[in-house]
């Protein structure tokens, strides 16, 4: 078996870019690559329903048992798992629009509405450490609570510390403000070839 690049790993099977935004919201928009096209991404990681799950509990969005139940789900619902992928990469889009200030109003208000319905779907439940929101455990579930998230992203000191990797265009949090690229082995390394190359032809 091929090795995968140092910037992947094997997930239950499934093909996911390792975390490098040092927030939950921030690697789900690094889910597919080359934002800075614009275009369609020559590398899509949320291929299905299910990769979208699996990918939320990698990033310990979700519990085993969650992740279990909501692909047992997943099974018997295909026509909603279509909907409700084609939802998640659609706030995908416009979530990452919005954290780079490229939004329309339009992108905006989607993005704002779907954070909204998250918001009107939690419940005050009790819990072993007092009350807690809690949003239902339905196929809703994995994108809602990114949703609620990215309100706490958008709103909160996080937001002026969002940054995007010059090269490939994925999303991170620099508050230090020392940082340039995604990451130094991957953007990095191929920003310092290309130097290096271009100095060495002159």
């Amino acid at each position: 078996m091929t090795a995968l690049p140092s910037h992947l790993e094997l997930v239950q099977g499934v093909v996911l870019p390792k975390p490098v935004g040092a927030h939950p919201v921030l690697d789900f928009v690094n889910t597919r690559s080359e934002w800075t096209t614009r275009g369609p991404a020559r590398t899509e990681w949320l291929t299905s329903y299910e990769a979208f799950v699996i990918w939320n509990s990698y990033a310990g969005l979700l519990s085993p048992a969650t992740t279990f139940r909501l692909i047992e789900q997943a099974g018997s619902s295909p026509s909603e798992v279509v909907r409700r992928l084609q939802a998640t990469l659609g706030f995908r889009v416009d979530l990452y629009d919005v954290l780079t200030g490229q939004a329309t109003e339009s992108t905006f208000d989607a993005a704002a509405r779907l954070i909204e319905k998250a918001s009107g779907r939690r419940r005050l439940v009790q819990s072993d450490d007092g009350p807690a929101w809690e949003l239902p455990e339905d196929l809703a579930l994995p994108l809602y609570n990114l949703a609620l998230l990215a309100g706490d992203l958008l709103t909160g000191p996080a937001r002026e510390h969002v940054r995007t990797c010059p090269s490939c265009g994925w999303l991170f949090l620099d508050p230090r403000g020392r940082r340039r690229w995604c990451s130094m082995a991957t953007c990095g390394n191929r920003a310092k070839v290309r130097a290096h190359a271009a100095r060495s032809a002159s």
